[in-house]
């Protein structure tokens, strides 16, 4: 299994393991050796094992959440145990190297690792402790943390949407829920400037996560698969206007952006690794860039599809011509597919969401055409939900 039950967190909860009163401080003097330090060494040992098994538990809460859209069981308020501690410490071998490592990273600290919230308070926490910390760990926790609040804002944007189905996609009593969307821009802008040259801490998978919830920001995933028709042709049409005034705007152009930064990172993936939670993450992709896809052919008229313009790899590095498509909608955005070995690859543009889709699905099934990797059944099943999108126009019937 992918997610963690429930019961194991119920019962963490109940032991108190989710509270920093639980975790006691352990010092570590230069004086300390023998049997005094192998104590001291196995009882820092246990209670780190008990807090990365809650924050554990706490991520795969998080991505059944996203995969879902449901709500999670775990809140990020309840955390208030210290963050993970450096993998150097975690990964010691003995009670001297461990000894060394934690005073070579202690050195000078006079208060303890923070927590969860007060990371969520002020990112800059993360640098002000970078040694001390499991810097990679406490990022991952941190974004998925962050998913929390997105999925709470959106609740609250839904049911302040008087009609769920009304073509005011940014209407509403919104002056509170506008402001609250900012700040959660403007919290993850710092994040991504407080963490921009830290290469070491984000490998494919964080940076995957980072655009995935970024894209959230931007667009409603509840909306997206009513549109694919999750509820039926009739809730498909009804969508239509909400999502045809999302196509036109900054947001909707902010949202490709992040999806195309979602299956970027996904093709950077170790062979054999792009499953489970991160497959579900591009699809969540391909459904953001189809449903662009459909909206723009059903409303531009045919003749100005056609009309020449600048491609804007949505996939690629940013540069002047994606902050161009974003503030002002200008050029043509594109994707592409995976490079074949004699350096040729397919690409296209968002306009023609079958090929898009074909696109999508070669990024998932790469990851697996190399040795002797089989796609996991998972895998296949998303590729064919990703091939039925690709024919799916008869949403607002189309085609």
């Amino acid at each position: 299994m992918w997610w963690i039950g429930t019961d194991l967190s119920q019962m963490m909860r109940y032991r108190g393991r989710f509270q920093r009163s639980s975790y006691p401080a352990i010092t570590v003097n230069e004086s300390d050796q023998g049997e005094l330090l192998e104590e001291k060494w196995k009882s820092w040992y246990e209670l780190e094992s008990w807090k990365r098994l809650a924050f554990h538990c706490y991520t795969r809460d998080a991505q059944t959440s996203m995969t879902t859209l449901a709500s999670p069981t775990m809140s990020y308020a309840e955390l208030t145990l210290p963050l993970p501690e450096s993998k150097e410490l975690w990964f010691a071998k003995t009670a001297s190297e461990w000894k060394q490592e934690y005073l070579g990273r202690s050195a000078g600290q006079t208060k303890r690792p923070p927590c969860l919230g007060d990371l969520l308070r002020d990112v800059n926490l993360l640098a002000a402790n970078y040694r001390r910390l499991d810097t990679q760990y406490c990022i991952s926790i941190y974004l998925h943390a962050f998913w929390n609040l997105i999925f709470e804002w959106r609740q609250l944007s839904a049911v302040h949407r008087s009609n769920p189905f009304q073509n005011n996609y940014q209407a509403g009593p919104n002056l509170i829920l506008n402001s609250r969307h900012q700040e959660l821009c403007k919290a993850l802008s710092s994040f991504q400037l407080a963490t921009a040259d830290w290469h070491a801490c984000f490998s494919a998978q964080e940076a995957l996560l980072l655009n995935l919830i970024l894209m959230n920001l931007h667009v409603s995933l509840d909306d997206l698969q009513l549109f694919a028709g999750k509820e039926g042709e009739d809730q498909a049409r009804r969508v239509y206007p909400i999502l045809q005034q999302w196509s036109e705007s900054t947001e909707a152009r902010q949202a490709l952006w992040h999806a195309g930064q979602v299956l970027r990172q996904a093709k950077m993936f170790p062979s054999g690794h792009l499953k489970q939670f991160y497959a579900v993450g591009v699809h969540h992709a391909a459904l953001a860039l189809w449903t662009y896809g459909v909206v723009t052919r059903a409303t531009r008229n045919p003749s100005s599809i056609n009309v020449a313009r600048e491609v804007v790899y949505i996939d690629g590095l940013e540069s002047t011509e994606v902050q161009r498509f974003i503030e002002f909608g200008h050029g043509r955005p594109t994707i592409r597919g995976t490079r074949s070995d004699d350096g040729q690859g397919i690409e296209s543009a968002l306009e023609d969401p079958r090929m898009c889709m074909e696109i999508a699905q070669e990024v998932l099934r790469m990851n697996f055409n190399t040795g002797q990797e089989v796609s996991p059944p998972m895998v296949e099943n998303l590729c064919l939900l990703i091939k039925q999108l690709g024919g799916a126009a008869w949403a607002v019937g189309l085609g």
